[in-house]
């Protein structure tokens, strides 16, 4: 059987002092093991490596990460109210007109600086990707 459980039923008796009734089935739960491990092998302890290193760095970058999560709450806060602000205006038919017309607004206004962004940036990202092939080109003899 190759399942990993397999559940019996088995009827007890319930004895009285008059009468002896039977209770329903009651379903009792076998685990069946499929694999077997070696009792004798020891455990492998998981390997620490680099655990050290990262520890004491983590030791040293708590108060500034601490501190980051104080300067970054009242905004956080404030963030949180705006989107619920937001929800809760969205519901009105005016004010999901306007927002509407302020997105078409605002899109037509950032065209010329996306299009700028791609001019810019994508050459420099596509030699980063012909570098990138490039490289794992040469590593693969090496590799296999």
């Amino acid at each position: 059987m190759t399942a990993l459980r397999k559940i019996l039923i088995e009827e007890e008796p319930v004895v009285t002092a008059a009468v002896t009734v039977t209770r329903a089935p009651a379903a009792k739960l076998y685990v069946v093991p499929t694999a077997k491990a070696p009792a004798d092998a020891p455990a492998e302890a998981p390997k620490a490596e680099g655990s050290i290193l990262k520890n004491i760095l983590l030791f040293f970058a708590a108060p500034f990460l601490g501190l980051a999560y104080i300067v970054a709450l009242p905004f956080v806060g404030l963030g949180f109210l705006a989107v619920v602000a937001v929800r809760a205006a969205a519901k009105i038919e005016t004010v999901r007109t306007v927002g509407s017309a302020l997105k078409n607004i605002v899109m037509a206004m950032a065209t010329p600086f996306v299009g700028l962004a791609y001019v810019v940036f994508f050459p420099v990202i596509g030699l980063a990707m012909l570098a990138w092939i490039g490289g794992r080109a040469v590593l693969e003899p090496v590799r296999n």
